[in-house]
């Protein structure tokens, strides 16, 4: 299960009540997307949360593609934005609070913390599969990203 089905929006029954609908808790599902990000639903918001929805949209949800949001593109721009929270030195629960603060989102510091030892190991399993193709500029280059993220 990747991370991004691991992360809720917060408040999530005080922004149901404002909206006058249901949608689910997982900020990157598909029913969550199309209500959240409507500019119906927009309106019915309070100026402070409709602000944190605007600036995952902007910082998330902006791509070219016909499937926009559904493309997958906000997805990986979300782990992107995790990975460079760790690489910033910040550990899952200053992590947990730093998207809640940015974009009114949570996760469990456990799922955050399984997220990122993870993909510690896959860049380990990329740098030795670069080694024994003989790609040490990627071996190398791998390791250093590996590196900023323990």
């Amino acid at each position: 299960m990747a991370i991004t089905d691991k992360i809720y929006v917060k408040n999530h029954q005080q922004l149901a009540s404002q909206l006058e609908t249901s949608f689910p808790k997982g900020a990157f599902k598909g029913a969550t997307l199309d209500i959240l990000f409507q500019g119906e639903g927009l309106a019915k918001l309070d100026e402070a949360t409709r602000e944190r929805v605007l600036d995952f949209a902007e910082d998330f949800l902006d791509c070219d593609c016909e499937a926009n949001p559904h493309c997958g593109c906000a997805e990986r721009k979300f782990i992107s934005y995790l990975l460079e929270l760790r690489e910033q030195g910040m550990g899952p629960d200053a992590i947990v609070d730093v998207m809640s603060d940015d974009y009114m989102l949570y996760a469990y510091p456990g799922d955050v913390l399984s997220f990122l030892d993870n993909s510690v190991r896959t860049l380990e399993a990329v740098e030795t599969l670069a080694d024994v193709d003989g790609r040490d500029d990627v071996a190398e280059d791998v390791q250093q990203k590996r590196q900023r993220l323990l």
